[in-house]
């Protein structure tokens, strides 16, 4: 037998968190793991447990507040429609009833026109094109013969 130095006797677990921050989950999973058989068992369940409510927690507090930032984005954008909304005018003259009482109301939106445009879209139906650059696929081919044959049959069957 040979003797044992003590370099070959040293035997040491290295625990590192790699990345982001040690948080109660990684650090529970850590105590968890250096107990014994029960123990572990008993308390990695526990942990994975409350983890999964911590997990659905979060997502319930963020899903408020999302709500309530789009709220508050409703608000603002309800205020901005209210001072860039255009007044109508109705204007009365005379008393209803009389000869020359006549209600005018203007409203903004409607009375605003888009322009005219002068550009001409396309040619008409009765000029000439750019042509036709691509020649029939199927001129001269198998169903001209198709096609005779076809009328030909029907003039002979009447």
């Amino acid at each position: 037998m040979s003797k044992k130095t003590p370099s070959q006797d040293f035997n040491y677990k290295f625990e590192h968190q790699w990345g982001g921050e040690d948080t109660w989950y990684t650090k529970g999973k850590r105590w968890a793991n250096k107990q014994k058989f029960p123990i572990n068992h008993l308390a990695l369940g526990a942990i994975e447990w409350l983890r999964e409510r911590w997990v659905d927690g979060r997502v319930e507090m963020e899903m408020a507040s999302i709500d309530k930032q789009v709220k508050h984005m409703g608000e603002i954008w309800d205020k901005e429609d209210e001072l860039n909304k255009p007044k109508a005018e109705i204007v009365e003259t005379g008393l209803f009833g009389e000869e020359g009482w006549s209600v005018s109301v203007s409203n903004p939106v409607v009375e605003r026109r888009s322009e005219e445009s002068n550009a001409s879209v396309g040619t008409g139906s009765d000029e000439e094109g750019l042509g036709n650059p691509f020649p029939d696929p199927w001129d001269g081919d198998w169903n001209d013969a198709v096609w005779t044959w076809q009328r030909i049959n029907k003039e002979r069957s009447s």
